[in-house]
């Protein structure tokens, strides 16, 4: 009996440990997005560790400092993005965990106009790595 009760203690405090890294995650990404919507791009840029690596359609970028991911957004938002994009949404999450330092977040999004109407579903890959006890991004990865 003890050692059943200590198999589901050692369970439940591994999902709760889980359950606080998914929360932390998702929030860490959300703050992300909304830095992109409103154009912040010093506090997207605290969002990554460096080297970051961008996977977009058939290219791959690495960027290796702050001033070059402020670029890649801001060609990102200004050029590339859809016309008429005011905010982005969080429609549905999957987090896997690689080790104790890295975690992949699966995220599906959509974009909406200033009319509330949908303009754009995406999904993207997020690795989060963690260095000196912050997560940080360190690959994006955009999937058709």
């Amino acid at each position: 009996m003890k050692k059943v009760l200590t198999i589901l203690l050692i369970l439940l405090s591994n999902f709760s440990f889980s359950q606080e890294l998914e929360e932390k995650i998702v929030g860490l990404w959300m703050e992300y997005s909304k830095a992109f919507e409103y154009k912040d791009y010093d506090k997207i840029s605290k969002h990554f560790i460096y080297p970051v690596v961008f996977h977009h359609k058939s290219n791959s970028n690495i960027l290796n400092n702050k001033n070059e991911l402020i670029k890649v957004y801001i060609n990102s938002r200004e050029r590339i993005i859809q016309k008429g994009y005011k905010y982005s949404l969080l429609q549905k999450w999957k987090l896997s965990k690689i080790s104790e330092t890295k975690v992949i977040l699966d995220v599906s999004y959509s974009r909406f106009n200033n009319l509330y109407e949908k303009i754009h579903s995406g999904r993207g890959l997020y690795t989060y790595e963690n260095k000196n006890g912050d997560w940080k991004m360190s690959a994006v990865k955009t999937i058709k």
